[in-house]
């Protein structure tokens, strides 16, 4: 692991919206806590998050003001990082922050030469356009720390000076996973409708009528499908009506250690939309991969480029529940292939992925 113990420092990341260990913001959190030795890492995030941050290792909440989970309390803490030249990571960023961050420069006077801003996915959109259009300082001055190539050469052509690729932060297991015996497909995140949940809904009703029995696991949430729209919830409500006999389905997200425990002698579903994941990152493939567990992506997509990488599952030409159960098969037949290969996979993307590569980025 690359050393960055020899000058102990201290890193803010801001991010309002975790409250809980489930989602992405828990996760990078985590991984960046384990890699963290030698720096110590405080997080600015909703009051709610405090327990769970204090059981992490490598971080602990910090106790600046505001910690009232909205946005303006979000712009209030970017303006003290930037007066106080304290280095800061706001772990999603948008055109938002860039323009935080340039207002925060323009009346404090201080360059926001410590400021990371980290973007998941390519600026869209004419409000994120405007927004970094006015965000001359942050463009100028501050750190724009992406996943993918892809992102980076949007932020250079929008004038962004100091872009670096980083990819994403996640840590993989202490010891590298072995092939396993098959055991279940899963669909490990919650199921949502960019993600395939129609392929899902309708593989399940499709192996009901084959009389089919493998193992299928989906986690389900009513409440998410009710936030995001009615079709996704009837999607939701047709997979719970299939009849599948091998259809294992969680209302909630599990703890963190049951959720890892899956992969092992998983079959990753990931056919999600090419329009949505052309260029972004996807932490349930990583995390699939990691753990040694193919996965069967949509080609195309980013998880795709990484199953195609090494081997690791089968991609996807066109996204139907029909094409869908041909991977599966595909995959199944081959099954001492595919996951020997995933366990290669991890080897690689463990140490690509560390998370102390974004920590000396921040630094």
């Amino acid at each position: 692991m690359p050393d960055i113990s020899d000058q102990p420092r201290r890193v803010l990341i801001i991010e309002p919206n975790l409250r809980n260990p489930s989602g992405h913001y828990g996760e990078f959190v985590r991984a960046v806590g384990i890699r963290s030795e030698g720096v110590s890492i405080e997080v600015l995030a909703h009051p709610e998050a405090d327990t769970m941050l204090r059981s992490m290792q490598g971080v602990h909440p910090s106790t600046l003001e505001p910690r009232v989970g909205d946005f303006l309390a979000e712009w209030r803490n970017i303006f003290n990082a930037v007066r106080d030249k304290t280095p800061f990571l706001v772990l999603t960023s948008d055109g938002r922050h860039a323009a935080a961050v340039s207002l925060a420069a323009a009346c404090t006077g201080q360059m926001p030469d410590r400021a990371t801003l980290y973007f998941h996915w390519i600026p869209k959109g004419r409000q994120d356009a405007i927004l970094h259009a006015l965000a001359t300082h942050a463009r100028q001055h501050a750190r724009a720390v992406v996943p993918t190539e892809a992102i980076a050469e949007a932020l250079r052509n929008m004038g962004w000076r100091r872009v670096e690729c980083v990819p994403y932060p996640m840590f993989g297991p202490t010891e590298a996973p072995v092939p396993e015996p098959f055991a279940r497909v899963l669909v490990a995140g919650a199921a949502r409708l960019n993600k395939g949940l129609d392929l899902i809904s309708a593989l399940a009703e499709q192996w009901a009528k084959e009389d089919r029995s493998i193992p299928l696991f989906v986690q389900v949430s009513k409440k998410h499908a009710a936030k995001h729209g009615h079709r996704e919830e009837g999607l939701i409500n047709a997979l719970l009506d299939s009849g599948y006999r091998g259809l294992v389905t969680d209302e909630a997200a599990p703890d963190r250690f049951e959720y890892i425990a899956r992969f092992k002698g998983a079959l990753v579903l990931a056919p999600y939309e090419r329009e949505r994941f052309a260029h972004a990152v996807s932490g349930v493939v990583l995390d699939a991969l990691l753990h040694g567990a193919p996965v069967i992506a949509t080609k195309g997509t980013w998880p795709g480029m990484l199953v195609e990488r090494f081997g690791a599952g089968v991609t996807l030409e066109e996204r139907t529940s029909l094409s869908l159960a041909r991977a599966i098969d595909t995959v199944l037949s081959e099954w001492p292939k595919y996951s020997a290969n995933a366990c290669e996979a991890s080897k690689v993307l463990s140490r690509e992925h560390d998370p102390v590569n974004l920590l000396k980025a921040i630094l």
